[in-house]
């Protein structure tokens, strides 16, 4: 019998010093986050052209997005008018409604919008340091790392923005024509 627990005890020392040298496989992030709506500012409605490219495939549409403190809208019309997308974002979570099946990361699109126009301090609030995120914002640049690695690159022009989402391998050209502060 003793040697039967000797085995079993060298066993187990020799399975968990085996899994000491053993690292665990990060599970690569599910994609950007919904930032929450900024609490105390006034409601803004954009109105965007929207121009996505992934490798040799363009898909534009028009995009009328609103901010409000409760929550972010966002419709997307095709050039012929006809309305394919509703994103919204609240306190109750993300809601999809694709009318055309025309395959979009959604989701990625609202939280790059979102990147691109909240206030840095609800940014960093949204991406923290302590989970792997880290950034580099200036007025005319914004840069999100994860694990030190570039995930998503906005680069800022007056009206037009221009993201590169290193992550996925695609573009995203925003041209802002109309933007309103609404009244309380």
């Amino acid at each position: 019998m003793p040697s039967l627990i000797r085995t079993l005890l060298l066993l187990s020392v020799v399975v968990l010093a085996g899994c000491s040298v053993f690292r665990t496989v990060e599970k690569p992030i599910d994609g950007l986050m919904l930032l929450p709506p900024v609490k105390g500012t006034d409601t803004q409605v954009l109105k965007q052209k929207v121009t996505l490219k992934k490798y040799t495939q363009t898909k534009q549409f028009l995009a009328v997005t609103r901010f409000s403190a409760e929550e972010t809208k966002l419709v997307a019309l095709l050039p012929t008018g006809q309305i394919f997308l509703y994103l919204i974002h609240d306190k109750n979570g993300f809601e999809e409604r694709n009318e055309t099946g025309i395959a979009l990361p959604s989701k990625d699109i609202l939280a790059m919008i979102q990147f691109t126009f909240w206030p840095e301090s609800a940014i960093k609030l949204g991406y923290p340091e302590s989970q792997g995120w880290q950034m580099a914002i200036t007025p005319k640049k914004r840069d999100l790392y994860y694990k030190k690695t570039l995930l998503l690159e906005v680069k800022i022009e007056g009206e037009n923005v221009s993201i590169t989402h290193h992550g996925d391998n695609y573009n995203v050209d925003i041209h802002t024509f109309d933007q309103e502060v609404l009244p309380l």
